[in-house]
């Protein structure tokens, strides 16, 4: 777990899981620079505690926790969840099919209980996401339901997949790193699985500070720079040109227009991110980029939660005719590519 100024959070999450009748071997908290008695709180509850110095950011704390853990499962679980009693079990039984890469546990909304928060995760081919499901009634299932990336918020991974994939990539710094991972994990042909019989509440709010918005922006950039190969970068410009130009708008009107400017900025500064991001997908990778295209959205108009401006369902229809045109077009480059 990471904490950041986390002390009105961080206790009920404690408390539900060291009470677990099923406890995990070891719970190593990952505290990144707080100032409002986070570390007071903790040091009430018998777990490992990281204190750092800065903060830095989810992605990196992961990281710090991962490495510091001894166990051959590890499991990931938000500062702002309850996860319900027996919830860890499911989650690593579902990685005994050695076709999953991860599982996350299905993640209720804790305000409205028995409803998704999000039911698995909504990820289109121009690389934006959003929790897919949320409100929704969770109906009654059994065994994994696969889905586009695992939820940091609650969800599982063997240390040797984690490792081997490079886990969240600390340069992230904290959003999206999921949806990237996830993306890795399918290119080389693993499954990301929900379990339904791993339950965590999640104290979900959508904020749109400019400091998110910016950190969706540049991330959503740099994993599409990072997981699709070039050729599909330049079938997809006009596509992706045309979502930049939407997403600005957005900016615009929403007022984080510079923030917008800054993710332009920064992700074309992060060459070395970018190429160490190529080097694990590429390490890895057994599909062609056409295989998961064609699993992805491509309707801007689903970002209900930020509002689409008017004329959004145009856009849709053009970047579906897009995303048709450019999975045929990827599957004839693969095909010459593997003749010659």
């Amino acid at each position: 777990m990471v904490t950041h100024n986390s002390a009105s959070l961080v206790r009920p999450v404690l408390e539900a899981l060291l009470s677990d009748p099923v406890t995990p071997d070891e719970v190593i908290i990952v505290d990144s620079a707080s100032s409002d008695g986070t570390l007071d709180v903790l040091s009430g509850f018998e777990v490992t505690v990281l204190a750092q110095g800065h903060n830095v950011g989810f992605a990196a704390g992961c990281h710090i926790g991962a490495e510091a853990s001894h166990g051959d499962t590890l499991v990931f679980l938000g500062h702002d969840t309850i996860p319900e009693p027996g919830w860890i079990q499911p989650l690593v039984e579902a990685l005994g099919d050695e076709g999953v890469g991860a599982a996350m546990a299905t993640i209720e909304d804790a305000d409205h209980p028995g409803t998704f928060n999000t039911s698995g995760g909504h990820l289109t081919y121009f690389g934006i996401g959003w929790v897919s499901g949320f409100g929704e009634t969770i109906p009654d299932e059994s065994g994994p339901v696969e889905v586009a990336f695992p939820s940091g918020a609650a969800m599982a991974m063997r240390r040797r997949t984690w490792d081997r994939f490079g886990g969240f990539r600390p340069a992230f710094f904290m959003y999206v790193e999921d949806s990237d991972l996830g993306w890795r994990l399918r290119l080389a042909g693993m499954r990301v699985v929900r379990v339904p019989e791993s339950r965590v509440l999640h104290r979900y709010d959508f904020s749109r500070s400019p400091s998110k918005m910016y950190h969706l922006e540049r991330n959503r950039m740099l994993m599409l720079r990072s997981n699709y190969r070039r050729r599909t970068l330049a079938v997809l410009s006009p596509a992706l040109l045309l979502v930049e130009l939407g997403t600005a708008v957005i900016a615009w009107r929403d007022g984080w227009l510079a923030e917008k400017a800054r993710a332009w900025r920064d992700a074309a500064r992060s060459g070395e991110v970018v190429r160490q991001g190529r080097a694990l997908a590429g390490a890895n990778r057994i599909l062609g980029d056409a295989a998961l295209i064609e699993t992805m959205d491509f309707r801007l108009s689903g970002m209900t939660q930020i509002g689409p401006p008017r004329g959004t369902g145009l856009v849709d229809v053009l970047l579906g005719a897009w995303q048709r045109l450019a999975s045929a077009l990827l599957r004839l480059l693969d095909r010459v590519a593997r003749v010659g």
